[in-house]
Order: C-alpha cells, then structure tokens, then sequence
C-alpha cells in the first residue's frame, strides 16, 4: 500500500462555508399542534355533514309536504 504526502500548504480549503437553512424543515414536531389540526379539520368535516344532512332532509320533508295535499 502507498500513501500519499499532503503539504497543508498547497490544500485549498474555502474561506466560507455555504450554509444551507431551510425555514420549512424544524428540528421538533410539536404533537399537540398536529393533534389539534386534525380535531379542527376533523370539526369542519363534520360540521359539512351536518349542513349536507340537514339539507337533504328539508328537501324531503318538502316534497313530502307538497305531494301529500
């Protein structure tokens, strides 16, 4: 096996280091924060059903009103 000789002299070594930062990327993940976005989308889903049934549900009772007299 050979090795080499390396003079510090003739090493290149940057003056500045490029820092990569990305704001999207966090070390931590707060679980109560994602728990709670889920029980608030969670709340809108259901509140979208309850809008969707309670529409559905007049529709019916007024065709049933109106076919009835």
């Amino acid at each position: 096996m050979s090795s080499e000789q390396i003079k510090i002299d003739t090493l290149e070594i940057p003056k500045e280091i490029p820092k990569i930062i990305d704001s999207n990327i966090s070390s931590k993940v707060d679980i109560n924060q994602l728990i709670s976005r889920a029980r608030e989308k969670e709340k809108k889903e259901n509140k979208l059903n309850y809008i969707f049934l309670s529409i559905a549900g007049s529709i019916i009772l007024s065709v049933t009103l109106i076919l009835s007299f």
